[in-house]
């Protein structure tokens, strides 16, 4: 129990509520005081200002000085407002827009100018990843196809496709086993995404998918297979990536 005789788990959902409704409050009626607030939800100053520097210290809202006297007498009020991140983080319809647009894209332009639009959303992934491979050989590193699907990796991640990649050994069947010769395998590997920032409109515009897997097969320099897709239910993208054929240990 706390010093206040709540339990632990009830006072933080509790101040978190409490939060929450200041935070709804400052995005409706901002720039707002903290004696508004208090005011309006029954708080003393002191905790609202608690509240509202916990806030201000997340990022979540911002100050704005507003004058509490015309022209210019007395000293500004300090208020609050929501902070740039925390007007991205709210709902804004932006899923329903994009669908909504290359809907009438696709019933102008047909199929060509959806997958025109998804080849450019994607374009400069190879130059990029062109930049950071020349970057690193500079410096001495060898790239093979294996560290170029990692930085691919790496770079889709930052684009919010939160990748991973995932190696897997085939044994393929011997021609004719020999003394002491190690098992032939197929080295290749899996391209996982486990988020797709174009979810809502690859679900009905497969194009966007197709344009990846084609650019991913360039930047790897071999044929890919696109396995599973989010926009079709399943828990993960999977590209399948072919690499080498080697020998287990």
């Amino acid at each position: 129990m706390t010093a206040s005789g709540t339990a632990p788990g009830i006072e933080t959902a509790v101040t978190q509520t409490t939060r929450d409704r200041l935070v709804d409050a400052i995005s409706t009626h901002g720039p707002i005081t903290a004696r508004r607030l208090a005011e309006q939800f029954g708080l003393t100053s002191a905790a609202v200002r608690r509240h509202l520097a916990a806030l201000e210290a997340e990022g979540v809202i911002a100050e704005h000085d507003l004058p509490i006297a015309p022209r210019g007498r007395g000293r500004p009020s300090k208020s609050f407002v929501l902070s740039p991140s925390a007007h991205e983080d709210l709902p804004g319809g932006y899923d329903e827009l994009a669908v909504m647009a290359m809907d009438e894209l696709a019933r102008r332009g047909g199929s060509e100018a959806v997958t025109a639009l998804a080849e450019r959303r994607i374009a400069d992934w190879e130059s990029v990843l062109a930049e950071r491979v020349a970057q690193r050989e500079e410096a001495g590193e060898d790239i093979t196809v294996t560290r170029k699907l990692e930085l691919l990796s790496e770079l889709l991640t930052e684009r919010g496709y939160a990748t991973s990649v995932r190696p897997l050994h085939v044994p393929l069947p011997g021609r004719g086993p020999q003394a002491g010769a190690a098992p032939r395998t197929l080295v290749t590997a899996q391209l996982c995404h486990g988020h797709c920032p174009v979810l809502d409109v690859a679900a009905d515009h497969p194009e966007l998918c197709e344009a990846e897997s084609r650019v991913i097969s360039r930047i790897i320099g071999a044929p890919v297979q696109r396995l599973a897709t989010l926009a079709q239910g399943a828990h993960v993208c999977t590209t399948h990536i072919p690499l080498t054929e080697g020998r287990t240990p």
